[in-house]
């Protein structure tokens, strides 16, 4: 977890909250010789982290090394270090690394457990050490974005936004000062690399108005290199907000000023300029000020829900300053659904929980609540949520003439009670007659009465009972005339 603590923390199975990476310790340990071991030879360089470690003597992290150890020379004696560092942090351990006679490569040489003693002495011989050198460690800076990809954590600091940070292979506490990529194009603006969108095949890196990705194995090359490289996307889009950023069944899905986006296999394509459940194209949604406020699109958040599927996209309305609205992406019809929103609470957060039956379950948080899509209706009776439809404008493709419009008839599920508002305004662009009729919806079709004249008519439907479902099929205007024909 990073952006929200001041340092980057982990969250394990069972909820116990850990930070990353220990600090490092601040001082070097003070080597010197003391009488009665076996030990001899020039040593120096030694140095000492901070470790955590599980219950099952795991290691969960372990900090960066301390500065260097002076250099002493034994005969026949105890190699001592002493003044060694207390963390600030919860640790398990201090691990004091040292090389071999005259070397300069480092191996786990003592533990100590707990945080308390500041010495420690051993004679243990250079045949005794660890085989294996001490690994790559680092300190990861304060982070605002974070992702995994090819078996390591990648992130972006607080300050330097340019470059994308990574661990080693296999290692999340393990940051080191030379595991480094950085995003062009450096310094083009104040945001920096704002989102970190993993892919199977790639790691997408997304600035405000670039889109950059990562590819490479992640293993080293002859030189010792790590074969990472960047490759632009784009630099006619980027990424809004990082929260607004999921990825499913390797399909990415984002928000930029223009609208939502998928980025796959197959390229970059903006999916909000489709239509809506075939009614008409949704850009206007994302690039006008009629429907959300733009200024806070850097705001917005997001989620998958599995079960549908679908990518849900929550934004602050028209004139709004919260969160307070969301639509629906159906990812396998390629439709748009809503905006919706509701009465009961501003959405805070959306992410997901896994139940008892290993079922995914979207969920939505507010400042004092929790909830999650439930298909029965047991709360909120009391206030119904408002079904509101509007339907096109029928012109029957002759937008200039003047039309007749005969009965309506409306046909649906039928239900135990309720009635529907039918709202249909008849007229021109400028000027409407509105006339409202009520569909019993205990029956499966019902007829109207006519609508009127007009050069074309829209209808809408509502319904605001609670504890009344609707469930409408659909409508006809059979009998349409063009006034004056025959």
């Amino acid at each position: 977890m990073v952006n929200t603590p001041s340092q980057p923390l982990t969250i394990d199975g069972a909820g116990v909250v850990r930070i990353l990476s220990p600090k490092a310790p601040r001082l070097a340990p003070i080597l010197s010789a003391v009488a009665g071991g076996t030990l001899s030879g020039t040593y120096g360089n030694a140095r000492y982290t901070f470790v955590t470690i599980d219950a099952n003597g795991n290691v969960i992290s372990e900090s960066d090394f301390s500065p260097p150890s002076n250099t002493v020379t034994l005969a026949n004696q105890f190699l001592l270090a002493s003044g060694l560092d207390i963390s600030p942090d919860a640790v398990s351990q201090r691990v004091v690394y040292r090389p071999t006679t005259g070397g300069a490569i480092l191996f786990k040489w003592v533990t100590l457990d707990g945080n308390v003693l500041t010495l420690v002495q051993d004679d243990l011989s250079d045949a005794g050490l660890e085989i294996i050198a001490a690994p790559i460690l680092g300190t990861p800076p304060r982070l605002t974005a974070i992702a995994e990809f090819r078996g390591r954590l990648w992130g972006v600091g607080e300050l330097d936004i340019d470059n994308v940070h990574y661990t080693e292979a296999g290692l999340k506490y393990a940051w080191p000062s030379d595991n480094i990529i950085p995003i062009p194009s450096i310094g083009m603006d104040e945001f920096g690399v704002v989102a970190l969108i993993a892919r199977r095949e790639a790691l997408g890196c997304g600035r405000r108005n670039m889109l950059v990705q990562v590819t490479g194995s992640g293993r080293e090359d002859g030189s010792g290199d790590i074969d990472f490289d960047t490759v632009i996307l784009s630099k006619e889009l980027g990424v809004e907000s990082q929260e607004s950023v999921k990825v499913f069944r390797d399909n990415a899905y984002f928000l930029w000023k223009d609208g939502v986006y998928r980025w796959n296999s197959e390229g970059i394509k903006c999916i909000s300029d489709g239509t809506a459940d075939g009614l008409g194209n949704v850009r206007a949604w994302f690039v006008t000020d009629d429907y959300f406020n733009r200024d806070l699109y850097t705001s917005a958040f997001a989620q998958i829900d599995a079960n549908c599927p679908c990518y849900r996209l929550f934004l602050a309305s028209a004139g709004s300053t919260v969160i307070d609205t969301w639509v629906d992406y159906n990812i396998e019809e390629g439709t748009w659904w809503g905006p919706h929103e509701t009465a009961l609470f501003s959405p805070t957060a959306a992410f997901n929980r896994v139940d008892a039956a290993d079922q995914v379950i979207p969920m939505i948080g507010s400042i004092d609540s929790i909830y999650n899509n439930q298909d029965t209706r047991t709360d909120g009776t009391a206030t119904g949520i408002t079904f509101d439809v509007v339907g096109k404008r029928h012109d029957m493709q002759e937008p200039d003439q003047e039309k007749y419009f005969g009965q309506i008839s409306l046909f649906g599920k039928a239900q135990t009670s309720g009635d529907l508002s039918v709202i249909s305004r008849v007229g021109n662009l400028n000027q409407t007659q509105t006339l409202t009729q009520y569909y019993d919806m205990t029956k499966n079709r019902q007829r109207l009465g006519r609508l009127g004249h007009g050069k074309h008519v829209q209808i809408e439907f509502t319904n605001a009972v609670a504890g009344v479902d609707v469930e409408l099929y659909g409508y006809e205007i059979p009998d349409v005339n063009i006034v004056g024909r025959r």
